[in-house]
């Protein structure tokens, strides 16, 4: 009689869990969506977080979709480039007709970034070399939620914007009509959970 009671107290507190779980990760899809892109005014200092295809690309056009201003005003953090990344790198990235002088002048390249957790400490090194209160944070939408968990735990008194980017392959919106992008979302949750506990419990 103990042995039944206690099996199904078990799997009562599985099925309970396995719920929930699944309730957050719909929650978490629903924040993905949330997230847009911030054009409400100009602002010059962007951290692009590197990772997703074309997320460079798709972050520096947010200077296109601002007024034509003073270029130099820009500062600019690329994170998680990885070693031997040059700015002739990036340049032969962007192509021939992204302004190169903005590279020369306003870019700054994280080589030493390898996940979100080292692009938030490596960022904030770059926020107080330059006196930064405040900057547009670019990723993809999936990725947003744990980078802005990460960059808020590390610098709480900094004003973060997101610029959410729209990943070309996935369709977030309707996860279940795909595999890879159901377990593309399922695994970033998983992330954002480890991220949570490590940041609750760890204070790091």
């Amino acid at each position: 009689m103990l042995v039944r009671i206690f099996k199904t107290l078990f799997i009562f507190i599985i099925t309970s869990i396995f719920i929930l779980f699944f309730i957050g990760l719909y929650n978490f899809k629903k924040n993905i969506l949330s997230f847009t892109k911030y054009n409400e005014k100009e602002n010059p200092n962007i951290v692009i977080l590197t990772g997703g295809a074309n997320r460079i690309k798709d972050g520096l056009k947010i200077i296109k979709d601002f007024k034509k201003s003073k270029q130099n005003n820009y500062k600019i953090l690329v994170s998680g480039t990885g070693v031997g990344f040059t700015k002739n790198s990036l340049k032969n990235k962007l192509g021939p007709n992204f302004n190169s002088h903005l590279i020369q002048c306003c870019i700054d390249l994280d080589n030493v970034s390898q996940n979100t957790f080292t692009n938030a400490s490596e960022t904030l090194k770059w926020t107080n070399k330059n006196n930064i209160k405040e900057f547009i944070l670019i990723t993809s939408n999936y990725h947003m939620p744990r980078a802005l968990l990460e960059f808020k735990n590390v610098m709480p008194n900094l004003k973060i914007h997101t610029y959410a980017i729209t990943p070309k392959k996935h369709d977030i919106e309707n996860w279940f009509s795909s595999y890879q992008t159901f377990g593309l979302i399922f695994t970033e949750y998983c992330k954002h959970i480890v991220a949570s506990l490590r940041i609750k419990f760890f204070k790091t």
